[in-house]
């Protein structure tokens, strides 16, 4: 299913990155919040946010993952001149690992009960925060224009099912993912993204999604 019905169907459907990126800016411009407003010693709330954190570098991990192995290859082989720009992209990607190089010793401190940790850590995923948010924009302005004039519809769906693949089997985590891809999508964007899901899943989600969801949302986002 496009989002776009009256896009190409022998191109890619490249909107469907944009939606999945939409929620990763938003995740990822709360965090650093939620943890700077989290007032200690509450050992309990930083558990928890602590645990969010890791489900969204996670999330992060297996999307910038599938694209160094499966993207940046085939662009950079097939468009001789995109080389420059995935070697960019592969530098974004770099410079974002070695931010959560950093941020994982001081989240399990923080979570463990050293407050002090606190301030370091909701810094370290501001700055996260931007340069998720630098690579993204050009990604979606200079990547994703690539991707529909070269890339297979074939080739990029394997590619977000590589990802896919790679994403947690535990059924609430997929379930949570889910409502945050979700969670600001417009209709035609979540009868995309429920289209993908298997049929399993589908029913997941009308059943007890919806519910988990809001009931996860509101307590990471207490103040």
């Amino acid at each position: 299913m496009l989002i776009d019905a009256t896009a190409p169907k022998d191109k890619p459907e490249t909107a469907q990155m944009v939606v999945i990126h939409r929620a990763m800016r938003r995740e990822f411009r709360l965090l650093p919040r939620l943890i700077a407003a989290a007032s200690g010693p509450d050992t309990a709330r930083a558990q928890l946010l602590a645990r969010h954190a890791e489900l969204l570098l996670l999330f992060l991990h297996t999307h910038h993952d599938s694209e160094d192995r499966l993207l940046w290859p085939l662009l950079a082989g097939r468009v001789p001149a995109a080389k420059k720009l995935t070697a960019t992209m592969e530098g974004q990607h770099r410079a974002i690992d070695d931010l959560i190089t950093a941020i994982r010793p001081e989240l399990a401190s923080w979570s463990a009960g050293d407050y002090t940790a606190r301030e370091p850590l909701a810094g370290r995923l501001t700055q996260l925060h931007a340069a998720l948010g630098e690579h993204l924009d050009a990604e979606e302005t200079q990547i994703l224009p690539l991707v529909h004039d070269h890339v297979t519809v074939a080739e990029w769906e394997a590619i977000q099912a590589d990802a896919t693949q790679h994403l947690p089997k535990n059924p609430r985590l997929g379930l949570l993912l889910a409502g945050m891809v979700l969670e600001d999508a417009t209709p035609a964007e979540q009868a995309w993204f429920l289209n993908e899901l298997p049929a399993p899943a589908r029913l997941m989600r009308r059943l007890a999604g919806r519910s988990l969801y809001a009931s996860y949302v509101q307590c990471i986002r207490a103040a």
